[in-house]
């Protein structure tokens, strides 16, 4: 790592360990002020003493301005144009280095959160309205809950249970990988920076590996299944909250599921629904400084945002999903009717339902729980009380953010296919009673009696149907066309110039299907081939299995009126692309009135209709399998 080198060169020209650890220390401290407070420029120029002193080796004025400082006149300062970048890694190295001079009782005393910006004011005090509408209540509340996050003992404890050594060490590599991408061509657009990067490590250590998704919580005696008895409020663990009580089906014992909103308990139990994963999120996020948003809205879903000082605008991270900067996930992919999306954080409060949408007329008329002109009333109380206890930097900075928010959030977006996908936390049973599977389930429908040929193109991201070989249909995007698709997604490489569906990053599964249905009772499904063209790196795997009507899958079997096809894509979730389809996939399938074994004589008439048929499939191959 270059950080270390130049920092050993600069240990071997002063010669004197006490006097470089002490030009470290201060440096450090001098950066970490920086990182809490970037919009106060006074913080950005150097004037201990000791550090003046070290400016006389011209090797630790290298790197200063490595680490992006600037000489103007006789003093050093880090311009409010440079990227924070550096500086973060700079902070790694530095810490890294004095853990290694002086040892873990020194790491500990020195070690702070690799923050963007930290409340140095006294703590926020609470603020209140006097309104009785719910949904004021409730932004009340959760502006003044937020308030939690900030205090220094629970920041502590929340850093006590981050492996954040290891975190930043895989960050540093995901932003190194992704210049040598960048260098390659292999991928474009803008430098990754650290404090992205560690967000990610964050968020993918968070969901595989320290929270857990509760539906249904297993017996605590028998360890049996249960179910759902009663909810109510109990106190526990010194919190008054709501508890689900389960009954198990086998010993019927109750087994209690408190739903925690004390952030402590959470770092406690580590598990919940997407309420806790987001609470105890967003305190984790804070006790790495970022400046940290809790949002909600009116239909049950709790997410955070996380503000980002490289692009100046606030980033959707939705850790039970996995997901960041999907905004249009929950109204595209799952279907939800968004009418309130409501953002809070420890000196701001907006509405962001604009964010979260399309067709944001329509929006509008969902909008019926108070006036427009109220909630403004309320969101600008409550902010102005609480911005009153901030310094006039700080405010300074909160209003033009605020300002270029509202810039973007007046612009409506079309949502990426990634944002198309429904909704992948929770047991299948429980997100589908909520509808949010997809918004997207398509059925391929057979009208009248033929030999049907459907292919999809992953060049295109095209479906094209055929009846009797002549073109029926064209259905864009791979999702649009696919009855399920779970961590799926369409991968282009333009430089070598393929382009392929594949299981998402860091998940075990992929998996995608499509339905078939004819529409009479006098048609059936005759005979059906799929023919799939798949690749597969280290332990992946790809499976293939049929399902005819309501059956459990199975293999292919005659006369049924509808079935459906699904491809899962296996592998461990430490690489993205174990598994591909570098399609085309080509489904064909003949729709008959008769019925009865088809011959080869029969399979040659339907190839001279159907001459792409021969292409992909033979007559023993039919025999083999439907035969």
């Amino acid at each position: 790592m270059e950080d270390v080198a130049r920092i050993a060169v600069i240990e071997q020209t002063m010669n004197d360990i006490d006097t470089f650890n002490k030009v470290l220390n201060e440096l450090l401290q001098h950066i970490e002020k920086i990182l809490e407070n970037p919009h106060d420029l006074e913080q950005r120029i150097l004037k201990s003493s000791s550090l003046k002193k070290a400016m006389e080796h011209e090797v630790f004025c290298e790197y200063l301005k490595y680490v992006g400082f600037k000489r103007e006149n006789n003093d050093y300062i880090y311009p409010r144009e440079q990227s924070l970048g550096k500086l973060r890694f700079a902070q790694v190295a530095l810490k890294r280095k004095i853990s290694i001079c002086c040892g873990s009782k020194q790491q500990l005393d020195i070690q702070r959160p690799p923050c963007y910006i930290k409340n140095n004011e006294p703590y926020l005090k609470p603020v209140y309205l006097e309104t009785a509408v719910p949904l004021f209540n409730r932004i009340e509340m959760l502006f003044n809950n937020v308030l939690m996050y900030e205090k220094d003992d629970m920041q502590e404890k929340a850093r006590e249970v981050i492996p954040l050594v290891s975190l930043e060490l895989k960050a540093i590599e995901r932003v190194r990988e992704h210049q040598r991408k960048l260098k390659m061509g292999e991928v474009k657009g803008d430098d990754l920076s650290f404090e992205l990067a560690l967000l990610f490590e964050l968020m993918g250590w968070f969901k595989n590996e320290f929270f857990e998704w509760i539906d249904k919580p297993d017996c605590d005696f028998c360890g049996g299944e249960t179910g759902i008895a009663t909810v109510e409020q109990r106190t526990m663990e010194k919190e008054l909250c709501t508890v689900e009580v389960f009954k198990c089906k086998k010993c019927e014992r109750d087994t209690l599921f408190p739903r925690y909103n004390d952030v402590r308990n959470l770092l406690r139990t580590r598990r919940g629904r997407c309420g806790e994963w987001a609470n105890c999120f967003a305190l984790l996020c804070r006790a790495l400084g970022y400046d940290t948003r809790h949002v909600f809205d009116t239909n049950d879903h709790v997410w955070v945002e996380i503000f980002n000082l490289e692009s100046g605008e606030w980033l959707h991270v939705d850790p039970c999903e996995g997901m960041v900067d999907a905004p249009l996930v929950y109204s595209c992919g799952w279907g939800t009717r968004l009418a309130y999306v409501i953002a809070v954080s420890r000196d701001d409060v907006q509405d962001v339902t604009w964010r979260y949408t399309v067709k944001h007329k329509q929006v509008k008329y969902r909008r019926t729980l108070c006036a427009e002109s109220d909630l403004v009333w309320c969101m600008m109380t409550l902010r102005a009380a609480r911005q009153a206890q901030v310094s006039s930097a700080r405010r300074d900075f909160l209003a033009k953010r605020t300002v270029k928010e509202l810039v973007l959030l007046m612009q409506e977006k079309e949502p990426s296919d990634y944002e198309k996908k429904g909704r992948m936390s929770g047991a299948l049973e429980w997100r589908e009673d909520r509808g949010e599977v997809s918004s997207h389930s398509h059925t391929f429908h057979f009208v009248k009696p033929g030999a049907y040929n459907i292919q999809y193109c992953a060049a295109k991201d095209e479906y094209r149907v055929f009846c009797d070989g002549k073109k029926e249909n064209v259905i864009d995007s791979f999702l649009e066309g696919a009855y399920k698709s779970e961590y799926i997604f369409r991968k282009v490489e333009k430089d070598w110039k393929q382009v392929y569906l594949a299981r998402n990053e860091r998940e075990e599964k992929g998996q995608i299907s499509w339905k078939l249905e004819v529409e009479y009772d006098d048609l059936v499904l005759k005979d059906l081939v799929l023919v799939v063209c798949a690749t597969t790196f280290e332990d992946g795997c790809v499976r293939c299995s049929v399902q005819f009507d309501s059956e459990p899958a199975q293999d292919i079997k005659l006369g049924v009126k509808h079935l459906t096809c699904n491809l899962q894509v296996l592998g461990s979730n430490t690489a993205m692309d174990q598994c591909v389809f570098p399609f085309p996939i080509y489904i064909c399938t003949f729709v008959r009135r008769c019925y009865g074994h088809i011959s080869e004589k029969k399979f040659k008439d339907m190839c001279e209709v159907n001459p792409h048929l021969a292409s992909v499939v033979d007559y023993g191959l039919i025999t083999l399998n439907l035969g």
